[in-house]
This record gives C-alpha cells, sequence and structure tokens, in this order.
C-alpha cells in the first residue's frame, strides 16, 4: 500500500512538471509570435521606441534579435510544448482522452493570440477571451488528470487564475489602444470608447472579488481564501483606481505583483486546507 501510494504522489508530481513545461513553453511561444507580429506591423516600434523609455525591453525592436531567430525561437518552443502535452498523456495513460485534446488546445490557441487564426486581429476582445480560457485549462486540466475529477474548488481558482492574468493583459491593451487601433488590432481598449473600455476593465477586476467571495461563502473554497487574497485584492484596486485615471502602464508592474501575490495566496490555503 505503501508503495502505491508513493507511485501516486510520483505520478501526480510528474503530470504536474510536464503540464508546467507545457505552460511555459506555451507561453514563450505565444509571447513570440506576438513580438514578431507587432514588430511587423510596426505597433510595438511605437510603443516601445527607446524614446518612450518603458522598462519592457522588446529584443526586436532593440535589435537584439532578428526576426527569423524570432520565428526559429516561437516554432521550437510551440513544437516542445506539443511534445510535453504528448509525454503528459503518456504518463496519464491517454485516460481520460479529452485530456489529450485539452491540452493540445491549450498550446494551439495560445499561440494563436497574434498568429494564425489571430484572435487579437480578427475578433473584439478575442485575444483577451483566448488568454484567459488557455490559462484557466492550463491549471483545471493537470488537476483533473491528476485526481481523474473535476470540484467546484478548481474549477473556481483556474477562472480566477486565468481572469489574474487577463487584468494585467487589458491594463496593457489600455495603455496601447492608439497604436493598437491604427494597425488593427481588436482589443476591447482600441474598439471601443474609453469610458466602456474603464467599464470594461472595472468589471473584470470586480468579478474576480465576487467569484472568490461567493466560492467562500458557498462553501467551495476555504474560508481562509479571503484573508489570504487581501493583499492582492489590496494592489488591485490600487491598479484599477489609477488606470481609470489614464495610469495604465506605469501601474502594470503592480498588476504583475498582484498576480503573484494570488497565485501564493490560494497555494498557501491549498497546502494547509
Amino acid at each position: 500500500m505503501t508503495i502505491g501510494v508513493q507511485g501516486l504522489h510520483l505520478r501526480s508530481t510528474v503530470l504536474c512538471l510536464l503540464f508546467f513545461a507545457v505552460i511555459a513553453f506555451g507561453m514563450w511561444s505565444s509571447h513570440a509570435f506576438d513580438d514578431i507580429t507587432g514588430y511587423r506591423d510596426g505597433s510595438d516600434l511605437r510603443n516601445y521606441a527607446p524614446e518612450r523609455k518603458r522598462s519592457q525591453v522588446k529584443p526586436l525592436v532593440h535589435g537584439q534579435l532578428t526576426v527569423r531567430t524570432a520565428q526559429i525561437f516561437a516554432f521550437a518552443t510551440a513544437a516542445t510544448a506539443v511534445a510535453c502535452v504528448v509525454l503528459f498523456c503518456v504518463v496519464a495513460d491517454f485516460r481520460p482522452w479529452w485530456i489529450f485534446v485539452g491540452g493540445l488546445a491549450v498550446v494551439v490557441l495560445g499561440v494563436q493570440y497574434s498568429a494564425g487564426i489571430n484572435f487579437s486581429y480578427r475578433f473584439i476582445g478575442g485575444g483577451e477571451a483566448v488568454t484567459g480560457v488557455t490559462l484557466a485549462a492550463s491549471v483545471l486540466l493537470p488537476y483533473a488528470a491528476a485526481t481523474g475529477r473535476f470540484t467546484a474548488a478548481a474549477l473556481i481558482q483556474s477562472v480566477l487564475f486565468g481572469t489574474w492574468l487577463v487584468q494585467v493583459l487589458i491594463c496593457s491593451n489600455s495603455s496601447d489602444a492608439d497604436d493598437d487601433r491604427q494597425v488593427g488590432r481588436r482589443t476591447v481598449a482600441a474598439r471601443t470608447s474609453e469610458r466602456a473600455n474603464r467599464v470594461f476593465v472595472a468589471t473584470v477586476f470586480a468579478s474576480t472579488w465576487v467569484l472568490a467571495l461567493a466560492g467562500t461563502v458557498w462553501g467551495a473554497l476555504s474560508p481562509w481564501t479571503l484573508p489570504a487574497l487581501l493583499p492582492a485584492w489590496t494592489l488591485q484596486v490600487y491598479v484599477l483606481r489609477n488606470g481609470i485615471r489614464g495610469q495604465w502602464r506605469n501601474r502594470r508592474n503592480y498588476g504583475f505583483l498582484a498576480l503573484r501575490l494570488a497565485v501564493l495566496g490560494l497555494v498557501i490555503v491549498n497546502a494547509l486546507d
């Protein structure tokens, strides 16, 4: 029995590590394709021009990489992500089958943000939606594979994670709205009025607070969830307040910090629960 339990723990650990690799390589590929598209259409050349003195460095814009090198990296990381999906399913004995399909969908849809289908150019809010869905799936799928089931807590936490990163994305999009509009990107910020975009951003932020609160009251989440998320919520309110005042870009890093604090809070709660 002890050997069986240890084997189960080892299998679950391997599954988690493999899916972590899927997400890491998938995100690297997605960002690389996005940088290539942004460089080619000229939006990154304006958004990240040296005179704008932004802290984020774009290797193509700053001449640190060639387009050819970026393409090789983008395709190589995408292929590695797919290989990790296959290994993931081999360890999981391809049961259930939808884990394999879901894992491939996470990789394939993830890179379509500004390549292939090009969601951010073809559908209003498409880029934001595909980002949220793929990231939520990246949490839910490995949990289902490791445990063989879905739970309300896993579903809620998956949606929270995906939406937290979307919060950072829409703040960046709000800052880049004018330049994105010129090159045809169909982000919510680029295709709606400033007022409508502020309402959209505020709704996305508030939805995570409501979801966490509802999940806790319902009993799906631990009672310690709300105290654990309080530091992240404080930063999120700060980011939202300053963003609505027009300071989208210089509060972006606080959004990433809020994301890290929120994830850390959930990890601690789940470990102690």
